[in-house]
């Protein structure tokens, strides 16, 4: 048995179990296309518990499955808290822009500090590389899908 891959397989349990106990508190009214908005948190969930027992049986069995021996153990710290801090951040200015700045700048802005995250310090570059990924992105959602994603609030676009 391999302590460190049992965890991880109980952790993945724990967050579907977490998953779970949430879905009393979603709306069962039929949402988009007669769906209700608790099918996809199910989904989720459901995934999640057999990853999680999949990873669980694996660690009681002595660990993960064609995994080189020196890449078997967990890593004593994290590898980059100015990374994770960085990714963060991105996601967290995303959700609090995207009604202000408009779905196009906000990803633009999680995109640049996704970027750095991973060590870019090019700037105006992963700008440019966020809005050729959001623009279709969103003209996709506007014009093919129907879904109203504000371009630009601000300007009352």
């Amino acid at each position: 048995m391999k302590p460190s891959h049992l965890a991880i397989g109980i952790a993945v349990l724990a967050l579907s179990v977490f998953f779970f106990t949430g879905l009393p508190g979603i709306s069962d009214d039929a949402g988009y296309a007669g769906l209700s908005p608790r099918f996809v948190p199910t989904l989720v969930a459901i995934g999640l518990a057999v990853c999680g027992a999949l990873l669980t049986w694996q660690g009681v069995r002595g660990g993960f499955r064609n995994m080189p021996e020196e890449d078997a153990e967990l890593p004593s710290a994290p590898h980059n808290l100015r990374g994770f801090l960085w990714v963060s951040a991105g996601l967290v200015a995303n959700m609090a822009l995207i009604g202000t700045l408009g779905f196009v700048l906000s990803s633009t802005l999680l995109m640049v500090c996704v970027a750095r995250g991973y060590g870019s310090r090019r700037l105006v570059r992963d700008a440019l590389i966020g809005l050729a990924v959001t623009l279709p992105m969103w003209a996709l959602f506007e014009f093919l899908l129907g879904i109203n994603l504000p371009l630009l609030p601000v300007a009352g676009f």
